[in-house]
């Protein structure tokens, strides 16, 4: 009986726990079906959240993400920038900086600016197009987009030069200017300073007529005050320099002075005979009122008094030139003196700055001066030869900074000029002065002509301009699944990677400035790791033929490897520039560029012959360095 009960105990048990379980498992599976209701409702309203997103807070989304990024592109860093400007270093001021920032504040973006807009300053961002605020839709576009060329002892080709030309003309150019300095063909008493390969006057009058076919203007520079040292490095004009030891600037008191003055105008005027404006320079007169005539007069009065006698000897020559000066020279003469001197009725200023901060230079109460003295004025800015005398390639992104930037300064000060701004002028500097070494050579610097030209002929530089600026320098279409910006200015400031594949007039040696880039870190880490870094080939080894053979042969092993690419990148080079440059120019630029870090490499292989021809070696300690003595370290 027991047993029986005990059964059926055990029965019940089970059936209980069964029912426990069966209920379980239908609690879960009622949950999981909630979970999958719940989700999937989810999902739906999800979903079609994103597709009205598309329509209504994507934009809002989008919006605030480039209200964001155009602050950040509107901040500058706190770099340092060197630029060939008067003041020679450029820093951005800190009022420049609040300036840009109220002006590119989220709010009056947002409320500003439609749909497609927003998408193409996106991409604005994606090119790294530098941030200035311009009016797309109604662009201020110069009168005048003038192409400098300093030809300065170093003449391009006549046949690429008109490439060039045909280019810049093809992309908004309306005129040239020209500075033939030691490349002009002078005859008589001035016949020294024209180089050895100088133009002929048939090249000059090539050049002219092939300009006047293509309506363009020419403007010929002839240096005038400063900047004198074609002329006055020879014996037979050292007469007239203002310091005795230095030829940078003629004194403006000596009759001798202005009688080579005189000359150099009407020679040049009597080859350039359809022009309508002359440029005489006078920028950068470091050295004045330091002789024994000019030093009991005012600095000013010498400037102005000079600017007045050679702005006479244009007009008695031709009454309806306008006569152009550099401006530098004028920014701290009081306005009573430049008022005075009846400037305005003289010259034209043309204000140069090639650094992206155009009133840390040029401030507006200068800007005022002028408008109260000048009737119009110009504006320069630069595609090369601007931000370091010995670049081979220019920065194509602080350039294009530097020349929108202009666009927005002329467009605000052209009101206060009575006969508006006349135009700007994109410099390319071939040296920093007569006696300095070659900087960005022009076929290295095409492509930010072209993208800087672009910029100021149209008003502003966006991604509508892309087909434009590749079928000018002749670049391929791209093929790649997912194609990347056309340009990289941020990644890619100088366009070497972007234009690689382009076929535009020199691109040869454009695109020899990258493997000139990786072939000279290579030289200089070699070089240094050898001679500096390590301890058996330093100065003190090679003096003294000190050294361990077997570390010498580790030194020299990657040397035949460097020394090659140093030597067959020369060779390439010369081939680059065939067609481009003269043989001189082509000459001096290897041996600037790439002859020094050859000579270098030889010391090294030279070194590492003698320390290896030593058998036997003194006992320390070595002699005693004599030369100490002369410095006053005596240790006998």
């Amino acid at each position: 009986m027991d047993q029986e009960k005990t059964n059926l105990d055990s029965y019940v048990h089970r059936i209980i726990i069964l029912r426990r379980k069966k209920r379980m498992v239908l609690i879960t599976l009622i949950i999981f079906v909630i979970i999958v209701v719940f989700g999937l409702q989810f999902y739906l309203v999800d979903q079609k959240g994103r597709l009205d997103m598309g329509f209504g807070e994507k934009k809002n989304v989008l919006l605030q993400s480039i209200g964001v990024k155009f602050i950040e592109v509107a901040k500058l860093n706190d770099q340092e920038h060197y630029a060939k400007d008067s003041a020679g270093m450029v820093q951005i001021s800190q009022a420049d900086r609040d300036k840009r920032l109220d002006r590119a504040s989220v709010g009056d973006i947002a409320g500003s600016q439609t749909e497609k807009h927003i998408e193409a300053c996106e991409t604005d961002q994606q090119l790294g197009i530098p941030y200035v605020l311009l009016d797309q839709k109604k662009p201020f576009v110069p009168n005048h987009r003038i192409v400098h060329f300093d030809l300065k002892g170093a003449p391009p080709t006549i046949s690429y030069l008109k490439k060039v030309i045909s280019l810049a003309k093809n992309v908004g150019a309306s005129g040239l200017l020209l500075e033939y300095e030691d490349m002009f063909p002078f005859s008589g008493n001035l016949a020294p300073l024209a180089a050895k390969n100088a133009y002929t006057l048939e090249q000059i009058k090539d050049i002219l007529l092939y300009a006047q076919e293509l309506k363009l203007e020419i403007i010929p520079l002839v240096q005038t005050f400063g900047h004198m040292e074609f002329a006055l490095k020879l014996k037979e004009f050292a007469h007239i320099r203002e310091v005795p030891g230095s030829p940078q600037s003629l004194c403006p008191s000596r009759n001798a002075s202005l009688d080579l003055v005189r000359d150099l105008i009407h020679q040049i005027l009597d080859v350039h005979t359809a022009i309508k404006y002359l440029h005489i320079g006078c920028d950068e007169v470091f050295e004045m009122g330091e002789c024994e005539i000019c030093r009991t007069e005012l600095h000013e009065a010498l400037f102005l008094k000079h600017i007045q006698n050679v702005a006479s000897i244009v007009h008695d020559r031709n009454s309806q030139l306008q006569v152009i000066i550099w401006d530098d020279m004028l920014r701290h003469i009081p306005l009573p003196d430049l008022q005075a001197a009846k400037l305005g009725d003289q010259v034209e200023p043309m204000v140069w700055v090639y650094a992206e901060d155009i009133y840390r230079f040029v401030q507006a109460s200068v800007w005022d001066k002028y408008a109260s003295v000048f009737k119009t004025a110009w504006a320069a800015s630069a595609f090369k030869g601007a931000f370091g005398e010995t670049l081979y390639i220019p920065n194509a992104r602080r350039h294009l900074e530097n020349n929108l930037r202009w666009l927005d300064v002329m467009s605000t000060q052209s009101t206060a000029f009575k006969q508006g701004m006349r135009g700007i002028v994109l410099t390319g500097w071939q040296r920093y002065d007569h006696f300095a070494v070659l900087c960005e050579m022009l076929p290295a610097a095409l492509p930010s002509l072209i993208l800087n030209l672009m910029a100021t002929s149209n008003g502003f530089f966006n991604v509508t301009h892309k087909e434009q600026f590749l079928s000018t320098l002749s670049c391929p279409r791209q093929t790649e699944r997912r194609p990347s910006p056309f340009l990289n200015l941020d990644g890619d400031p100088n366009m070497s990677e972007k234009l690689a594949r382009c076929l535009f007039p020199g691109h040869a040696f454009f695109k020899l400035m990258y493997r000139l880039h990786n072939v000279e870190e290579e030289a200089k880490e070699y070089i240094d790791t050898t001679t500096s870094q390590r301890g058996w080939m330093t100065a003190y080894n090679t003096k003294h033929k000190y050294s361990l053979p077997l570390r010498v042969d580790e030194l020299v092993q990657d040397l035949p490897r460097v020394y090659h690419g140093m030597t067959n990148l020369a060779r390439n080079a010369a081939d680059a520039l065939v067609g481009i440059m003269d043989n001189y120019t082509i000459s001096e630029w290897i041996e600037q560029r790439i002859y020094p870090y050859i000579v270098e490499l030889d010391k090294i292989q030279n070194s590492s012959f003698a320390l290896k021809k030593v058998l036997y070696w003194p006992a320390r300690p070595l002699p005693v360095l004599k030369e100490l003595e002369k410095h006053g370290i005596a240790l006998n």
